[in-house]
């Protein structure tokens, strides 16, 4: 598989969707690379490597260490790193922590949580030669509690509000714009208007791409209460457990190691 590009991304759009999985390490991005079109160094690693209970406590030195770990394990995927809550919120602020980000890590994009407030912040990283991926819809920096988590576009205001930030941030200089849990309708026109591809968390197959958390598909963490939009396509905790009880069996009996690991 050749190397993905922009353009190629750009010339599949309203005509064969990409798609995009989340990478923490090193491991992970291996797998995945070339197998998706891009690579997202989330925040969400906050919740899914740490424990925490949101992304508002991941700093940039976290992004910057795992996003090392992960673009230099990616030789054919785009790769696409978010900037952590309260790392973006002047231009100047904005400009040194992206260039800090992407020199750092050597990814191809940072991506921004958007509201109409931090548009002029986009222009200014555009301005100054940042790829930029918007986020818009529910942007999970804003929340310390999930489970309040409610779908966008429930009423003519505010359907008619995220299709203008939408078309704002394309003019502003996104490259991609993620909607997450944008009802399906919303999205479908978004993604109609706009020249730029979108990519969807929870917003419907009208985007031009999917986007997805690791850990959830795998079903790593076997976590309750996982969002609507999160689909099972393995239970990797079930496997993991019965490995180890396996070898925790096998250890206890004396089975392992055996002549064919060990040294004579």
């Amino acid at each position: 598989m050749k190397k993905i590009t922009y353009k190629s991304l750009l010339s599949q759009k309203k005509m064969k969707p990409f798609t995009c999985l989340t990478a923490y390490t090193k491991s992970l991005a291996k797998i995945l690379d070339g197998k998706v079109d891009i690579i997202l160094i989330g925040d969400s690693l906050g919740t899914a490597l740490y424990g925490m209970k949101n992304t508002q406590s991941i700093t940039l030195d976290m992004m910057k260490n795992h996003g090392k770990a992960v673009v230099n394990n990616v030789k054919k995927s785009l790769t696409v790193i978010d900037m952590p809550i309260n790392t973006y919120q002047t231009k100047k602020q904005a400009l040194k922590n992206a260039k800090d980000l992407l020199n750092h890590t050597k990814a191809n994009y940072v991506k921004l949580e958007n509201d109409k407030k931090n548009i002029n912040i986009l222009k200014h990283l555009t301005k100054n030669k940042i790829n930029v991926v918007s986020h818009i819809g529910v942007t999970p920096q804003k929340f310390s509690n999930f489970k309040k988590i409610k779908s966008v576009g429930k009423n003519n205001k505010e359907t008619l509000n995220i299709i203008k930030l939408a078309i704002e941030l394309e003019k502003a200089g996104s490259k991609f714009i993620v909607l997450e849990c944008i009802k399906q309708p919303v999205a479908k026109k978004i993604t109609s208007v706009l020249k730029i591809p979108t990519i969807g968390i929870g917003s419907s197959k009208y985007c031009d791409a999917q986007v997805l958390v690791i850990n959830d598909i795998l079903n790593i963490d076997s976590m309750e209460n996982k969002p609507k939009f999160v689909k099972k396509y393995l239970n990797l905790n079930h496997i993991i457990s019965s490995a180890v009880e396996k070898y925790v069996n096998e250890v206890k009996n004396k089975k392992f190691p055996s002549k064919k690991y060990s040294y004579y």
